[in-house]
């Protein structure tokens, strides 16, 4: 099956207005689809097999520099995924309306606690968006449940309530400002759980501490003994100021 083509053929028939975007040589993907303008948006691909679809339903602002959030879901039926993503992006429909009408729908949820600095709870909001924001969530279940619970209680530990957290590789930084860019922790200081694996067993532990001066890192079976070391690490070395070309 061509995805997007199936999609936009769905879509036709329901009448929508709906178009879906393009890959830069001009031609509709074959593998995934989405759509690509300011507002109502949504990523999907092919999940396990060529018969389950993954989506993920977003909104897009001149005003983040990252995708909101709403929900996302595996479909069985292309029919169905190509109606969720009529409703959602031409249709406008809430997205509790959507949930009611369509129960593969995980909507996202914010933290059930907020940090009293505003902008450090926009950007704890930022870093769970961002790891929400992936049509590969229904792979390596685990993990992610590990990284959730790394995500929570990293928020909660008293020592990092006032810094701004960050990600990349889904590796948990953090800067004592609000634009990390201009001064930040070295790069290879992070948090991130541990994906077990042959090399990687469960024996080694659950979770990863990078430092830079120590090569091979260090490995923690509880989450709370690897945030303590982590803000051990923080406390002792000052944040680098980076050179801005402002």
């Amino acid at each position: 099956m061509h995805l997007s083509k199936e999609i936009q053929r769905v879509l036709v028939g329901l009448k929508s207005d709906v178009k879906l975007a393009e890959t830069m040589d001009g031609t509709l993907p074959d593998q995934y689809a989405f759509y690509n303008k300011k507002g109502r948006s949504f990523r999907a691909e092919f999940a396990q097999t060529d018969k389950e679809f993954s989506i993920v339903l977003f909104e897009r602002t001149e005003k983040q520099n990252y995708e909101l959030c709403f929900a996302r879901g595996i479909f069985y039926d292309v029919k169905r995924i190509s109606n969720v993503i009529d409703l959602w992006v031409g249709g406008q429909k809430s997205i509790s309306k959507l949930k009611t009408e369509f129960k593969e729908l995980e909507l996202y949820q914010d933290f059930d606690f907020q940090n009293s600095n505003s902008d450090i709870e926009k950007a704890w909001n930022k870093v769970k968006n961002m790891f929400f924001n992936d049509t590969k969530f229904w792979k390596n279940i685990e993990w992610r449940n590990r990284y959730l619970e790394m995500l929570i209680g990293t928020k909660r530990h008293p020592e990092f309530q006032n810094l701004f957290p960050f990600t990349s590789h889904y590796w948990l930084r953090f800067s004592p400002k609000k634009d990390f860019i201009t001064e930040c922790w070295t790069l290879d200081t992070y948090i991130v759980p541990i994906m077990h694996s042959k090399e990687l067993p469960k024996e080694l532990g659950n979770y990863y501490v990078s430092e830079s001066e120590n090569i091979d890192g260090n490995y923690f079976a509880e989450l709370k003994e690897a945030l303590d070391f982590y803000s051990s690490i923080l406390k002792k070395t000052e944040p680098i100021k980076w050179v801005t070309n402002e």
